[in-house]
């Protein structure tokens, strides 16, 4: 039989630590383990996943815990510059040593099943994760359970006809740091895809020397949109602009009136005036992007023109954070843009649907990666939950469309995506109570999913899910749901929405946030009895930009509320 535990948390990213910190402050005699398949802390910055030239899209500031800052004397990050994987690879280290989570991590370590016990809890099935490593145990089990495996654990590589054959290096972008060899002996590259992932991978070759071909499927999303760090004439920070309260109202949002500015939401979103304001503001970002990377002014720039405008485009974006300008080199020729499919490998060659034929030394996969957490329950219904029937599931989707559309009529006209007939069916998106709760265990209060969430406000977002978690495991929320229906009826309320508020981002299949962070960050401090308005005062509230250092000290604030009420 497994070793019993109080917690088990899977995964030691941003997300397993953002929850392990206050579970363990707050249960400090509890058995608390985290279980992580990597070598390291860090999940996308983990040290096998570092590869040439990573840094963060966040400049510093905007990227740490609240209670740990990023010091410019100990990481050598100043104000404004981006963060190097390395230097984030280390400060999540540091803040799990920090916070006795280091010592409560086990490594090496894969979850391979997790089964819900009848006497109550959950029962992992373990194996070692590389070569060489051994795990105690073979099974573990615990009471409570948070999976924090994040978006970016399964590599979705794709399969290609005459691959079995192709003589040169093929991998996914996430192995690229085992294979930064291959950046100093390749003359020719080709890249697969149109994400950030992809334009890394393309500007860490194409720096080094090589001729890169970067390849954009036609039936995709497009090119990803890659904003400066600096947008507007008024040069605001991109990442400021998401978290600008008075910004985010011009964003549809349905917690958006959480935030306190219910009236001000409904003018903008409820009235053609307001809306056309809105589309007034959208406009204006997407074309100054557009008019400061020049895509007009040469054709191959053209091909990494975002197909859609930045409204349907949620957390997808990229900021422009290499050391010299990536356009420049599409400009110089030294990457070259196919909007193509690959027909087939034959020996050293990419073969494109267009018939043109790519003679490379390495063929990388920025093709993005498995949603739903990676980790099966073959006991368990994840999905809205077995007390309905799909066809009252899909009624009651349709009815959340409707209420969509008609509180946000805008939604009504959506873009017209690039598909054919054998693109691949949609899938159900997860379906969480607050993106983090399954409908069916959302009375047992003994399991939740942290960062299930794709948004730019990673460390805000780690901190509010981490405390919210451990409150709801507690019973405590000072906002909980009344019944089993209401929660179904919010799940499908919020996740209908992402379909049609991000068609263009990861809506239809994953929680995504862009100017609807902050929002989501109050509706989760409202349901702890924490205050969310938390600028010093009601015009700094509305104009001044939200970052983790906004929501230090919440566990204590939390305890002491908790204290207050006797509890």
């Amino acid at each position: 039989m497994g070793t019993w535990h109080d917690l088990v948390i899977i995964g030691a990213g941003w997300y397993g630590l953002g929850a392990a910190k206050p579970y363990i402050e707050v249960h400090r005699d509890h058995r608390v383990l985290v279980i992580e398949a990597a070598g390291s802390c860090g999940g996308t910055w983990s040290a096998d996943r570092l590869y040439p030239g990573l840094k963060s899209n966040n400049l510093r500031g905007s990227y740490e815990f609240p209670d740990f800052p990023m010091s410019q004397d100990v990481y050598g990050v100043a104000e404004g510059e981006h963060i190097p994987a390395a230097v984030l690879h280390r400060y999540l280290t540091d803040f799990a040593r920090a916070f006795n989570i280091l010592e409560r991590t086990q490594f090496h370590t894969k979850v391979t099943c997790v089964t819900q016990l009848e006497s109550g809890g959950w029962e992992l099935t373990v194996q070692p994760s590389s070569p060489g490593a051994t795990s105690s145990n073979d099974t573990i089990r615990t009471r409570k359970l948070i999976v924090a495996t994040g978006l970016t654990s399964e590599p979705n590589l794709p399969r290609y006809n005459g691959q079995e054959t192709f003589t040169p290096w093929l991998f996914h972008a996430k192995d690229f740091c085992k294979h930064a060899h291959t950046v100093d002996t390749s003359k020719r590259a080709a890249v697969v895809g149109a994400g950030k992932s992809s334009f890394d991978c393309a500007y860490a070759f194409a720096s080094a020397g090589a001729h890169v071909d970067l390849i954009i499927r036609p039936t995709g999303q497009g090119p990803v949109w890659i904003c400066p760090p600096y947008v507007t004439p008024f040069r605001c920070k991109m990442e400021a602009l998401l978290t600008t309260r008075a910004l985010t109202w011009f964003s549809p949002c349905p917690w958006g009136d959480d935030d306190g500015y219910s009236v001000v939401r409904r003018f903008l979103h409820g009235t053609a005036i307001g809306r056309f304001l809105v589309e007034i503001f959208w406009h204006m970002l997407s074309a100054d992007v557009v008019a400061t990377h020049g895509y007009h002014d040469h054709p191959q720039l053209f091909k990494l023109k975002p197909w859609q405008n930045a409204m349907w485009t949620g957390s997808g974006v990229g900021i422009h954070n290499y050391s010299t300008n990536f356009f420049d080199l599409v400009r110089d020729g030294k990457v070259r843009v196919h909007i193509a499919d690959i027909a087939c490998l034959d020996g050293d060659t990419v073969v494109l649907t267009d018939g043109e034929r790519l003679p490379v030394d390495v063929l990388v996969c920025a093709t993005g990666w498995k949603k739903g957490g990676g980790v099966p329950f073959p006991n368990f219904d994840l999905g809205l939950s077995s007390g309905y029937s799909d066809v009252e599931q899909e009624r009651m989707a349709e009815e959340a469309d409707a209420a969509v559309r008609d509180e946000f009529p805008m939604l009504k006209a959506q873009p017209v995506l690039r598909t054919t007939s054998s693109s691949p069916p949609k899938t159900q998106p997860l379906r969480n109570y607050r993106f983090m709760v399954p409908a069916g265990a959302v009375a047992q209060r003994d399991l939740a999913f942290a960062g299930m969430v794709s948004t730019v406000c990673t460390a805000s977002f780690a901190t509010a899910q981490g405390l919210w978690i451990t409150a709801f495991f507690d019973g405590s929320l000072t906002r909980a749901p009344k019944s089993q229906e209401d929660v179904a009826k919010e799940i499908l309320c919020h996740t209908q929405f992402q379909k049609w508020r991000y068609p263009c981002g990861y809506g239809a299949s994953i929680p995504d946030f862009a100017f609807d962070s902050i929002p989501y960050v109050d509706l989760l401090l409202k349901d702890l009895g924490l205050r969310n308005h938390r600028k010093a005062s009601p015009m700094v509230e509305m104009v001044e930009s939200y970052g983790p250092a906004d929501y230090k000290g919440l566990t204590q604030e939390w305890l002491e509320t908790q204290r207050e009420l006797g509890v």
